[in-house]
């Protein structure tokens, strides 16, 4: 694996205060790095003003804008929009337009129907081309701490992304391009020809890893490796350790840190008892910390019942070096994300992980 940054993704605006103020100064440590997506955000806009020398990866906020201005049904009506001419179809119908990779993710049932946009248009509608230029006028405000910052991608467009790609940079920029899953391959070779720093996305879109690797990781890689391998790749919601083991990202991102730790549950990598270390060289624990699952019918039981006597030992040592405290782990949020934090911290600065052979070409992962 050659990943250079694993950015926590939405790691300043996320949680309350305690936790935004724990995490900005992690950042300023160099203990971890972010991708933020929430621009628009006051508390992010508030942290990059009274704190000048803290950097971040941009992202555009293209997933939460599609969602608005398609019209994803939440709570029975549309999102207000522009765009005022609306088309129902059957779900059957909806699917026709889809390719097969392009799963349903951004419809919703109504009356047992799907509602969508019917031009399939983000472009034009102003509410949209006001988005894009108040993105352009905050990174040209913020370049400075800005270790790189993505276009403004419509999510099964390629035409409009590429519309918006040539539009920021006709106003000053060079944003990161991004290839989804489910896009003609034509895209990733425009991109692999004229940019150094390109992401792929849609592990994040509802498919399976292996659905990932067989359709899209693969050939990408393999295109990517003899075209230009020494382009910088951005993995978007790629956390996942056997993705980041297979390919070599330059950089990957996702919320996987928080989520975890929403959830009751911590990361932490398994004991490698040979060598009396922990071992980051291989797929890590996801175990339950949280006050609810002290119940032993819980789905998802404590560590304590769920493990060995030694295990539960080795787990507290690791909490130890970690420094959080174990009893505040079952009810405290921030704490057991100070555990999935230093999980990743670790893994970077691991040799296992640095050293391990890039990806080959091979097709038996799975």
């Amino acid at each position: 694996m050659s990943t250079n940054f694993i950015h926590l993704a939405n790691f300043l605006t996320c949680g309350g205060s305690e936790s935004r103020m724990y995490c900005l100064d992690q950042l300023k440590q160099g203990r971890a790095t972010t991708l933020e997506t929430f621009w628009k955000k006051k508390e992010l806009v508030k942290l990059l003003d009274e704190n000048p020398d803290v950097k971040i990866f941009l992202d555009s906020g293209a997933h939460s804008l599609l969602n608005a201005q398609v019209g994803l049904i939440h709570t029975g009506d549309t999102v207000k929009t522009d765009k005022k001419d609306t088309i129902e179809f059957t779900r059957e119908e909806f699917e026709s337009r889809l390719s097969v990779n392009q799963k349903v993710s951004y419809a919703a049932k109504k009356s047992g129907a799907v509602q969508f946009f019917a031009d399939w248009s983000f472009n034009k509608n102003k509410d949209v081309r006001k988005y894009l230029d108040e993105y352009i006028e905050f990174i040209h405000k913020y370049k400075n701490q800005l270790t790189g910052y993505v276009n403004l991608d419509i999510i099964y467009n390629a035409e409009e992304s590429w519309e918006n790609q040539k539009y920021m940079e006709e106003n000053g920029l060079r944003p990161i391009p991004v290839f989804h899953y489910g896009e003609d391959f034509k895209w990733l070779r425009k991109y692999v020809d004229n940019y150094d720093y390109i992401g792929i996305g849609g592990v994040a879109g509802g498919i399976t890893l292996q659905q990932f690797v067989v359709s899209l990781g693969n050939r990408a890689f393999e295109y990517i490796a003899k075209a230009n391998p020494r382009i910088k790749v951005h993995g978007f919601a790629v956390t996942s350790y056997n993705l980041m083991r297979r390919y070599s990202w330059n950089s990957v991102d996702s919320t996987t840190w928080l989520k975890h730790a929403a959830y009751g549950n911590v990361i932490i990598p398994r004991y490698d008892l040979a060598k009396k270390r922990f071992n980051y060289g291989t797929v890590p624990f996801i175990i339950s910390v949280s006050d609810i699952s002290m119940i032993k019918s819980s789905k998802h039981p404590h560590y304590t019942i769920a493990f060995s006597p030694e295990v539960v030992e080795r787990i507290e040592e690791y909490f130890e070096l970690a420094g959080v405290d174990t009893e505040k782990l079952k009810v405290n949020l921030l704490e057991r994300q100070k555990v999935n934090i230093y999980y990743y911290e670790q893994l970077l600065k691991d040799e296992s992980i640095a050293n391990f052979t890039e990806f080959k070409g091979d097709k038996s992962f799975f």
